[in-house]
């Protein structure tokens, strides 16, 4: 016991300086969304209003759901408002957290049939590669959700475990109870929470079917015809403990908007307000991995966007890159306000009357006359998007597997197979090799990071080969739960950020634990389990 606190506390420590490093010199402001929730805290603070907004009015909101606003509200209030260093080193002792409930898990997941010391070794393990793992220690550093998402994810897989094993009905109810709670609180930082706690009470559905004896049932004997009475118990007691926590602010959203949100709304607009769906329903018929996303997703409405920044597998033919191009033209140059339409005396012969009053790249020629309307800010419309609507139509019909199959998972093989490196200096992508900067290092940096996936999946999947054969089904069958209907929603998103997958590297590294510990030397030959 004295040789594994010393473990414990080497490997604590390397995963602490690891995430304070990250803290302190990776730090990282780029995230418009941390501005967002940096935002919404000092609104709460100074004015007691949760908006988004910079200047008056300051209208209330509901795009982004409390937990972390309010987190960064409790440390600016305790170490000054705008103090995101306070933030970070609050996070990266979060996550150091996360690494030792990561090695928790792995000892509850470790088959039964084990030694407690080889099951000790599995959590150990964990532990370590936990610690190592990068993916999700650069996110210490950025104002954004991922900290807390990942810790609170595995906190909340532990408390079901530890229901799932627990032979008593009382104590796997509280348990179940434990966990609805701190999934609430999940969800209220991140509104795909809500997938997580439905995966797990899948888990507990199906686990709970497993045992079911109709025969028994019938017969009325002892033994499994309670397992029904005890899934309904537990499984009530977990959407309780949900419910609880995302009340208040249902009840908020009601009484400010007249609405029922009990979650933020999943195209982050507000009541009335024009999301561009058609534009969005494009855009999933060829959007494949990020590379293309920020120059034609995330600068809608606020940049110009130009048609080579799209991909040649975005169109099927020259006809339909030529019918998006002009909507694009439309999109930059709108029409003026009512009372500027009036048109300039030579529009008659002008060859493009929709750019006139524009020098050559499409930016606003300094040199128009006096008095002249000033170039509009790009606008997706209605009628623009209604015909982006029209084309992703065309295209699905024409290739409905394609867009409804191939598109999702290239999506969700991109987003996994990343080489996780966002917001790292050395941030990018693998391919082309030619392009890798090597003033940044990137020849050498992704090609690891990139090697680290690789190995990572590898070994989180030998150990769910390991649990499935030592008959940990309940558990191989709640990381399915957990995992795949995050991967499937993420795929049919329209931004495929690799971001969004690095919470379940946690529970690879606790599969991995499993795997590394399934190997023993034992009288000099390796022994498998």
């Amino acid at each position: 016991m004295k040789r594994v606190l010393i473990i414990v506390s080497a490997l604590t420590a390397i995963a602490l300086g690891f995430r304070m490093f990250a803290a302190v010199r990776l730090a990282n402001d780029a995230p418009n969304d941390g501005r967002i929730y940096s935002q919404i805290a000092r609104n709460v603070l100074e004015r007691g209003v949760y908006s988004i907004e910079e200047e008056e009015p300051f209208d209330p909101t509901f795009i982004r759901v409390p937990g972390y606003p309010l987190f960064l509200a409790g440390v600016y209030r305790a170490f000054g408002i705008g103090n995101d260093r306070a933030v970070l080193v609050i996070q990266a002792v979060v996550d150091t957290t996360t690494c030792w409930l990561a090695g928790l898990l792995a000892f509850n997941w470790a088959p039964a049939c084990w030694p407690v010391t080889k099951r000790r070794r599995a959590a150990l393990l964990a532990l370590a590669l936990a610690a190592v793992c990068p993916f999700g220690v650069i996110y210490v550093g950025t104002i954004l959700t991922e900290t807390w998402a990942v810790s609170l994810a595995v906190g909340c897989a532990l408390l079901s475990t530890l229901a799932l094993k627990s032979p008593s009905t009382g104590r796997a109810a509280v348990w179940w109870l434990a966990c609805g709670l701190l999934g609430g609180v999940l969800t209220m930082f991140r509104p795909e929470g809500g997938l997580f706690v439905a995966g797990v009470g899948a888990t507990l559905v199906l686990a709970g079917l497993k045992k079911f004896d109709l025969k028994r049932l019938f017969r009325k004997e002892p033994g499994r015809s309670s397992a029904p009475l005890r899934t309904f118990i537990c499984g009530t007691m977990l959407s309780l403990g949900f419910a609880l926590v995302l009340t208040p602010w249902t009840i908020r959203n009601a009484r400010v908007f007249g609405l029922f949100q009990p979650l933020a709304p999943a195209n982050a607009a507000m009541p009335g307000q024009f999301f561009q769906s058609g534009y969005t329903e494009w855009a999933l018929t060829w959007i494949r991995d990020q590379k293309h996303e920020e120059s034609t997703v995330w600068t809608l409405d606020v940049s110009p966007i130009k048609i080579d920044e799209f991909p040649d597998y975005a169109f099927d033919s020259a006809e339909e890159r030529t019918t998006v191009e002009a909507l694009l033209d439309q999109y930059n140059n709108p029409r003026p306000a009512a009372s500027a339409r009036q048109p300039p005396a030579n529009a008659a012969d002008s060859g493009n009357p929709s750019t006139d009053n524009a020098s050559d790249d499409g930016e606003p020629d300094d040199s128009e006359a006096p008095g002249a309307p000033e170039q509009s800010h790009p606008e997706m419309t209605p009628d623009i998007d209604s015909r982006f609507a029209e084309i992703a139509r065309a295209r699905i019909a024409r290739h409905p597997i394609r867009s409804r199959v191939v598109m999702p998972l290239r999506r969700a093989i991109s987003m996994w197979f990343d080489p996780h490196a966002q917001y790292y200096p050395f941030e990018g992508d693998l391919f082309p090799l030619s392009a890798l900067d090597r003033e940044q290092h990137q020849q050498y940096w992704l090609p690891l990071f990139t090697g680290l996936t690789m190995i990572y999946t590898a070994i989180g999947l030998m150990g769910l080969a390991v649990m499935w054969r030592n008959g940990a089904h309940r558990f191989v069958l709640l990381f399915g739960m957990i995992a795949g209907p995050r991967i499937l929603l993420l795929s049919v998103l329209e931004y495929p950020e690799p971001r969004y997958v690095v919470m379940l590297f946690a529970f690879i590294a606790v599969c991995g634990g499993i795997a590394v510990a399934a190997f023993e030397k034992k009288r000099g030959k390796v022994q498998s389990y």
